[in-house]
């Protein structure tokens, strides 16, 4: 199989509330900043990969690829749009990677966005309500959990939670560092939603959402977009370019037959059959241990689960993963530099992007072009992690710096 590289990266600042322009002009604006990043030209790209303008349900997604590729002007040898919930970007990115490997394209553009309403529920019509909203819930969280009004996952990754700690013997006061180690990350992201420095005691003093999450332990929902555009060896051999190349070294997915919460009797709440099989196949394929990777970013879109994901993917020892963030052994001047574009929890959560934005990252980092949240020291292999449901489903990319 062929090798890919990634040649283009952008991603956009997290923002709360709805985009000040049109969605449109948001995707092409990416586009063009991935390009200008690699410096190429709209002719270098055979493919564009696009992920639905909004998993939220905002705008209508039909024919989205289509309308798209009229809007920006492209003829194109690949035109699709890719959805799985939060896998969705990191599955346009796989869906890239094969175009490349196949041989049929030479670059590949992704393009993710998801934009948030500011609607409120009350001031919906009745029809739209039920079609666009109570459907919505049955069919992302079943039949039998919806009709207790399940309206966001956050129930699932509390109890999930709550026996991960109890199993683990995690202590409240410790799991607090996760939030405060990683806004220390996103005070030197000027792209990050949140910020503000807290105190470790001001977690658990914050709003509590559901036992054992408070809500600076859970990450927020926000607008946001990105692009990465990937291209084949050859293409990068007949480029002139002064950019450190990065080549993606290792691939993993795999899925459970499950939504958000597994109905499986051995199924257990904190460890992630799917996450541990996509790590294995991803170190294999890369030919690599976790104890290699230099710079990660992970779906941890809650404290506990950012602890969780690193202990399935293997970089820590099971029920250890807490005491790395309460020792500050996760930053730049770490081995291991853990989230530093804030991760889920303080740079925000635009879902439909949220993998691109971790593997841009995960690039940048690799060429050394962060600033004052760039890694110390060795910096030549990463990783990025997507999820979806509660991690009933995972993608693991490696990348590595030539």
């Amino acid at each position: 199989m062929k090798n890919v590289y990634v040649r283009g990266v952008f991603y956009g600042e997290a923002v709360k509330e709805k985009f000040e322009k049109p969605y449109k002009d948001i995707i092409f604006e990416a586009f063009v900043s991935a390009l200008n990043d690699g410096g190429l030209s709209p002719d270098d790209i055979d493919g564009i990969v696009f992920t639905p303008p909004s998993l939220g349900g905002l705008y209508p997604s039909f024919m989205h690829a289509h309308h798209m590729g009229h809007y920006l002007g492209k003829n194109l040898k690949v035109q699709i749009m890719v959805e799985n919930g939060g896998s969705t970007s990191a599955l346009a990115i796989r869906y890239a990677m094969l175009e490349i490997m196949s041989g049929r394209c030479n670059a590949v553009a992704v393009i993710g966005i998801d934009e948030r309403s500011d609607r409120p529920i009350e001031s919906m019509d009745f029809n739209h309500f039920i079609y666009n909203v109570t459907l919505a819930q049955i069919n992302l969280y079943g039949p039998f959990d919806s009709l207790y009004g399940i309206g966001a996952p956050i129930p699932y990754y509390a109890m999930a939670g709550q026996r991960y700690m109890y199993e683990k013997g995690v202590k409240r006061e410790d799991l607090n560092y996760v939030a405060v180690r990683l806004r220390e990350h996103a005070s030197a992201n000027p792209k990050a939603l949140i910020k503000e420095l807290i105190a470790p005691e001001e977690v658990s003093n914050s709003k509590e959402i559901c036992p054992p999450l408070y809500l600076h332990d859970c990450s927020i929902f926000a607008s946001g977009s990105a692009c990465v555009i990937l291209t084949s060896e050859d293409f990068e051999k007949s480029l002139n370019s002064k950019k450190r190349k990065i080549r993606v070294r290792g691939y993993g997915e795999y899925h459970t037959p499950t939504s958000f919460f597994p109905n499986q009797p051995e199924y257990i709440p904190y460890y992630s059959v799917a996450l541990r099989r996509a790590a294995k196949e991803a170190f294999e394929t890369a030919k690599i241990k976790p104890s290699d990777i230099d710079v990660i970013e992970i779906y941890g879109v809650f404290s506990t689960t950012e602890l969780t994901i690193l202990e399935d993917l293997g970089i820590f020892e099971e029920g250890k993963a807490v005491f790395k963030f309460k020792e500050g052994d996760v930053g730049p001047d770490s081995k291991l530099f853990v989230d530093p574009s804030g991760g889920r929890i303080a740079f925000g959560h635009p879902a439909g992007a949220t993998p691109l934005i971790e593997f841009g990252e995960v690039v940048m980092q690799l060429r050394g072009e962060c600033g004052q949240r760039q890694k110390k020291g060795r910096c030549d292999i990463g990783l990025a992690q997507a999820e979806h449901g509660m991690l009933n489903g995972a993608v693991v990319f490696i990348l590595e710096g030539e």
